[in-house]
């Protein structure tokens, strides 16, 4: 089980994600944009932050920045619709700032739940050298 904030504009998608993500026995917590975030995470410290590319207010590259800044350890993983551009270019970008795992919209349930463990394992693996 991790602790995961999920980061998501699109209401649809949020609930759909944290119900996915809490059927799947993780506590999740969720913000709506990356501001929102940004404040959650000075008192939350989670294993793992999915978030938005393409958000307002902050956008989910600047939130990666941020994060990888400030919790250089956390796991991150993007997911992009694109807005009007081809997600690609987020995703790569996203991952050249420091996430871990990137997905383009929609999301294959199953591949994100794997690479949620794959993540969890791959730092249990870490901390224990």
């Amino acid at each position: 089980m991790a602790k995961i904030l999920l980061v998501e504009d699109d209401n649809l998608v949020r609930d759909m994600l944290v119900q996915m993500l809490q059927r799947a026995k993780h506590d999740v917590e969720s913000a709506t944009n990356g501001e929102e975030a940004t404040e959650i995470l000075k008192t939350s410290h989670p294993d793992i932050m999915v978030t938005d590319i393409i958000m307002p207010k902050k956008s989910g590259i600047t939130l990666i920045s941020e994060v990888k800044e400030k919790h250089p350890t956390m796991e991150i993983i993007a997911i992009s619709g694109g807005g009007r551009l081809d997600p690609t270019g987020y995703l790569d970008l996203s991952e050249s700032l420091g996430a871990s795992v990137s997905f383009e919209k929609p999301v294959d349930k199953s591949a994100l739940l794997m690479a949620i463990d794959l993540l969890l394992h791959s730092k249990k693996d870490k901390s224990s050298i």
